[in-house]
């Protein structure tokens, strides 16, 4: 934790009512810890769950630390049988399942944060029984017939005529059906615009034939814009695979992430929001003071959405820079793709412009650039409080960037 320096301290009242709110604040800070430790142990014990529903559960903690040793994830390959055309056979064999039945399982995995997708392919599937196995056919736009075949277009320069090339067909000459001019010369007597479609029932011509599926599986037959896709994908470990393997469930592996993101040290704006409404409701019963600082990255005038084009790296590093240069109890969290905001308790707005300076020259060490190379500003905003406001919701709508 760093040192409080003391344009930070808290002014004008006695350092015991101070050690007060802090063992105040500690306090409710372990009632919420309790709170998260009852929720993880509210669970349902596996030994109480139903045998069917245990072996399902097993199951997939198998397929959980199977993906753990495997560096590429748990890869699809082709199968022309398999409902979406592609299986995932270790997960298969480990769910008991047929050909291509583990993705519905691997994509409610990947719901809960266990996987990480990684998109490999991408199929249409029938709008009706979900299969693959489709068949597209070209038809007719005047009659919905399928025999269609493709013809040259010959236009003769000398009449203007422009039809089939079957038309034009004499022997082995060509001769104009509407002029009966013999053609000899490509480019001079004639030319070949382009081909057609011809339909062989009712001997319309066309540009675009209607494109229409057939689904081999259910044979239902739909207009190609009704054709759905799928999107086939590669499944890998993340963070909280290894935590499912070790606690024996797939559902509340660490609530605290809920509430901090342990790897950049940074908070879910939804909690500081929630810590902000705390300190209003404590400098209303107590007194005291408190400030918040706005970070926002811009280039050219514009927000710079640094949260979306950095690497999670980058982020984490930005995160363990911010929170390590600050006490343990104040805390960061990210508005948007390119705001920051900092909850800075019992600090007065000297104290929060202090803050603001020292955490610029931070980030300044970091020089962040956009697209162009340009190095890209910072801008702060800051506000501080000694009472409350009389509009909790209007300062807590400014914290989350709203106005």
């Amino acid at each position: 934790m760093t040192r409080q320096t003391p344009d930070q301290a808290p002014r004008g009242r006695p350092a015991g009512q101070r050690a007060g709110e802090l063992r105040r604040l500690e306090s409710e800070l372990a009632d919420l810890g309790r709170s998260v430790g009852t929720l993880a142990q509210e669970l349902t014990p596996e030994a109480a769950l139903d045998p069917g529903l245990r072996a399902d559960l097993r199951a997939r903690l198998a397929i959980l630390a199977d993906v753990l040793h495997r560096h590429d994830g748990i890869v699809p390959q082709l199968d022309p049988f398999a409902p979406a055309g592609h299986t995932w056979p270790e997960a298969e064999r480990l769910l008991g399942v047929a050909a291509g039945e583990a993705r519905p399982v691997l994509e409610e995995l990947a719901d809960l944060g266990l996987l990480q997708r990684e998109l490999h392919n991408r199929v249409h599937i029938c709008p009706q029984c979900t299969r693959c196995q489709l068949n597209f056919r070209e038809t007719c736009t005047s009659c919905s017939s399928i025999d269609l075949g493709i013809e040259r277009l010959v236009h003769h320069f000398a009449c203007a005529y422009i039809g089939l090339e079957s038309e034009y067909a004499d022997g082995i000459e060509l001769r104009c059906p509407k002029c009966r001019e013999r053609l000899f010369q490509l480019g001079q007597d004639f030319e070949r615009p382009h081909e057609t479609y011809v339909c062989g029932d009712c001997h319309s011509l066309m540009e675009a034939p209607f494109v229409n599926g057939q689904c081999f599986a259910c044979a239902a037959q739909f207009p190609l814009r009704d054709a759905r896709v799928l999107d086939v994908h590669v499944y890998r470990a993340t963070a909280l695979t290894a935590r499912a393997v070790e606690l024996g469930r797939l559902t509340a592996l660490q609530v605290v992430d809920l509430l901090f993101d342990p790897a950049a040290k940074l908070a879910r704006l939804d909690y500081l929001v929630h810590e902000t409404r705390r300190e209003f409701v404590r400098l209303r019963r107590h007194g005291g003071e408190f400030s918040v600082l706005r970070l926002r990255f811009e280039s050219g005038g514009e927000p710079f959405p640094v949260f979306q084009l950095a690497s999670a790296e980058a982020i984490r590093d930005l995160g363990v820079r911010l929170t390590g240069a600050l006490r343990e109890l104040d805390l960061v969290a990210p508005v948007d793709t390119a705001t920051l905001c900092v909850l800075l308790p019992e600090t007065a707005a000297k104290g929060a412009d202090d803050v603001a300076e020292r955490l610029d020259m931070l980030l300044a060490a970091v020089a962040v650039q956009d697209a162009a190379g340009k190095p890209v500003q910072r801008s702060w905003d800051q506000r501080s409080w000694d009472a409350a406001p009389t509009d909790f919701e209007a300062v807590l709508a400014w914290v989350r960037g709203e106005n």
